[in-house]
């Protein structure tokens, strides 16, 4: 009983942004004990894992930073500079036919006139579907990539959680409040940094088959 008024006194002369931490604190600290005294069980009958170490991360973080995707990004936009290039080389030929179709307008029958026009609007709609298949090519190829990336920073956050014995890690956006120390976002990245800083990516850009 004296515990409990000592505590309201001690609460009267702190700050309010310390009113709210202690009594969190005070209430987390609580419930642990009471946690500890039941020795609650879930239904089937196994104790409750008790969990005395957490961590945060934030991941898209880690990964919008990591020097693998920046390489990745360097590469595909590379990639698309050098399409760009080619489309516009086709786009100029087309330019051409479509001006040397119209000067025959009046020079041919119309029968073989219409031959022409079909011919040459096919070329169009395949260059349009080609422009397509490899915008979304290299949208698939950086999807790809990035997974493996977050799969290769998960496998980090996995290790550390072992190394510092921690039980839980959550995602830094879920926390309002916490400790720097929990944050470990500059380990993973760090770490996953120096694990892919020899890796080589790719990127396959294969003609789509025709069915």
């Amino acid at each position: 009983m004296f515990f409990i008024f000592a505590i309201i006194i001690f609460i009267k002369v702190i700050s309010p942004y310390l009113k709210l931490l202690f009594c969190w604190v005070v209430c987390f600290g609580f419930w642990q004990t009471c946690f500890a005294q039941t020795g609650d069980s879930g239904e089937s009958g196994k104790p409750l894992v008790a969990v005395k170490r957490i961590a945060l991360v934030d991941l898209d973080g880690v990964l919008r930073n990591a020097d693998a995707n920046n390489r990745i990004r360097e590469l595909l936009d590379g990639q698309r500079a050098k399409f760009q290039e080619e489309f516009r080389a086709v786009e100029v030929d087309l330019q051409q036919s479509e001006r040397d179709l119209l000067s025959k307008r009046d020079l041919m029958a119309k029968g073989e006139y219409d031959k022409l026009v079909t011919a040459f609007q096919v070329r169009v709609a395949e260059l349009q579907k080609d422009i397509q298949y490899k915008r979304q090519s290299i949208d698939n190829a950086y999807q790809k990539a990035l997974r493996r990336i977050r799969s290769l920073a998960l496998e980090e956050v996995t290790k550390i959680a072992g190394e510092k014995k921690i039980d839980l890690i959550l995602k830094r956006d879920s926390s309002v409040i916490f400790l720097p120390h929990l944050n470990i976002s500059d380990e993973v990245l760090n770490r996953l940094n120096e694990r892919t800083k020899d890796a080589r990516f790719e990127v396959e850009i294969n003609k789509p088959t025709v069915e």
